[in-house]
């Protein structure tokens, strides 16, 4: 409004120079074209008031919902660029927030689900310390093994969201890398009777954030162990160079994933027939490392027969010490 009025005071000026350059200059002849121009600006600016009046009505009212409409009550066209704009805002905002509610939601069951898994290895070790058997110390060991790993995985899942701040992308022997997790996890397979054969040459190597690989592989290795005990014999970790990719793979003969579930094992809460049969599955483990693999620029994938065994596949940059 004040840029037209400035615009129309403007051109009075322009014309009264130019009439008293040209000694045209007529007091009354002037008098009477900015009236008449005056009276042409205050129709034009009365018209756009009140075709905008709707939108600063909509604009000065108080908002009561999220989920409150956006009103076109007005055909201007500014005022419909205004109103669909901040409908289309209005509409991503609801999105994110409705996706916030819904990680909330799933980290408000996690915990759940967790502290719930928790309770059972602290009620056997108040069962062992109140009855202590010939193996008692072994049963501890293995009960404080299931609340480590929980307890990592806890903490893994408070961070995932924020990982890109706790990223350090570096290049690690393989084969140190694995052999140094089974060493950590050993008496996960001595409890289950199951044998870890590593498969990997000295020389190869990878580009990867260690920390977070090691969180990856440790739940392959432990799901690989829990399906595999009392129904095969060993967890094959593997790898291989391939035009400039190491391909790892963890290879068991356990019970396997019907072919039905393969599809959704990487789904958030998603525990298949294998875990209502095992139970304590949380259906977040594959979750974690599917998402934790985008963020590396890790490919995951997996193969499984049902009664035959499961393969799962990570693919990342490396390759032999000498290239």
């Amino acid at each position: 409004m004040i840029p037209g009025i400035l615009f129309f005071a403007g051109q009075l000026a322009a014309l009264f120079l130019i009439l008293w350059l040209y000694d045209l200059y007529r007091p009354a002849a002037f008098f009477y074209i900015a009236l008449l121009n005056g009276i042409a600006l205050l129709i034009y600016l009365s018209y756009r008031f009140f075709s905008m009046l709707p939108l600063f009505k909509r604009l000065q009212t108080p908002i009561q919902s999220v989920a409150e409409p956006i009103r076109g009550d007005s055909d201007e066209p500014l005022a419909a660029a205004v109103e669909h704009f901040l409908e289309r805002q209005q509409t991503v905002f609801r999105n994110s927030l409705f996706a916030e509610r819904r990680k909330e939601k799933e980290r408000h069951r996690y915990v759940d689900q967790w502290i719930h898994q928790m309770k059972t290895p602290l009620s056997v070790i108040e069962l062992i310390l109140e009855h202590p058997g010939e193996h008692f110390q072994a049963d501890l060991r293995h009960e404080v093994d299931r609340m480590r790993i929980g307890l990592d995985q806890m903490l893994y899942s408070s961070r995932l969201e924020a990982i890109e701040t706790d990223l350090k992308a570096e290049r690690s022997n393989l084969r140190t890398l694995v052999a140094g997790l089974i060493n950590q996890e050993k008496r996960l397979f001595v409890k289950n009777k199951v044998y870890p054969k590593l498969e990997i040459a000295t020389d190869v190597y990878v580009y990867t954030d260690t920390k977070w690989f090691r969180f990856v592989l440790l739940q392959l290795i432990t799901n690989a162990v829990k399906y595999t005990a009392g129904h095969g014999h060993e967890v094959v970790i593997r790898a291989i160079e391939q035009a400039g990719q190491i391909i790892v793979t963890v290879q068991d003969d356990g019970v396997g994933i019907p072919k039905r579930d393969v599809p959704r094992v990487f789904n958030a809460f998603f525990t298949g027939e294998n875990g209502r049969r095992y139970g304590e599955s949380t259906g977040m483990g594959l979750y974690f490392v599917s998402q934790i693999c985008l963020k590396l620029g890790h490919t995951i994938e997996i193969e499984s027969v049902e009664g035959e065994g499961t393969t799962c596949r990570l693919i990342l940059v490396g390759g032999k010490q000498h290239d």
